[in-house]
């Protein structure tokens, strides 16, 4: 990757730029005890990536029971949860040197729109972003469809091939992949780095320290190896 490559990165936010599993995990918990299906933290944490009723779906509810669920999950969540969200280590830090190098920057998750929206202004980066996009953003879909990122990089007005995304999951990896986004970056601290490799992430970074270097052109390696 050469200096000048990139002109706008698109960021997953739960379990890529901010430390929310923990606390997602705990909702969704919670909100499946309400409907008589129980799971712990530590074995709902490594599903977290599809939306919450399709989780529950995974987990044996009905269609009908998923959607209450997920308005369970959301009432606990967007009234406490949300509010306990750290941030990953160097997020704050990387989104000030890209947004100082002139790079566009945007979320593409599979939180609602609402929750994500909530969760920047919480971490105080309102600022930075040009496009938050969540799973029901109108023109959008949940990941791992790739509407939501072709919908935000539309409003950043930069080509996929211009673009840069950074994830944590499969999820993420097959949404940029889809769109013909150039750089596909994968956080291997919640999935297998080959698993990622294998689901099509051109580069491997185990922490956010490793984006700028990657992004802006010191220390890289070429498309496709990890770092």
């Amino acid at each position: 990757m050469t200096p000048g490559a990139v002109d706008a990165v698109l960021f997953d936010l739960d379990g890529t730029l901010v430390d929310s599993h923990q606390t997602i995990a705990e909702a969704m918990v919670a909100a499946l005890r309400t409907f008589g299906h129980e799971i712990d933290v530590p074995t709902l944490i490594p599903l977290i990536g599809p939306p919450m009723d399709a989780l529950a779906r995974e987990l044996g509810a009905s269609a009908e029971q998923a959607m209450q669920i997920n308005q369970e999950y959301l009432r606990l969540y967007h009234h406490g949860y949300i509010q306990q969200t750290p941030e990953h280590d160097g997020a704050s830090a990387l989104l000030k040197q890209l947004a100082a190098a002139g790079i566009a920057l945007g979320v593409v998750t599979n939180k609602v729109e609402e929750g994500a929206r909530m969760v920047v202004e919480i971490e105080g980066w309102g600022a930075h972003f040009g496009v938050v996009v969540g799973r029901d953003t109108p023109n959008a879909a949940a990941k791992p469809s790739p509407q939501a990122a072709l919908y935000a990089l539309r409003v950043l007005g930069v080509p996929p091939e211009r673009a840069a995304f950074v994830g944590d999951t499969e999820f993420d990896v097959r949404c940029g992949r889809a769109a013909g986004i150039g750089y596909v970056i994968a956080l291997d601290t919640n999935r297998d780095p080959a698993f990622l490799r294998a689901e099509g992430a051109t580069h491997i970074i185990h922490t956010l320290e490793e984006v700028g270097p990657l992004l802006l052109g010191t220390g890289v390696t070429p498309a496709g190896g990890a770092l």
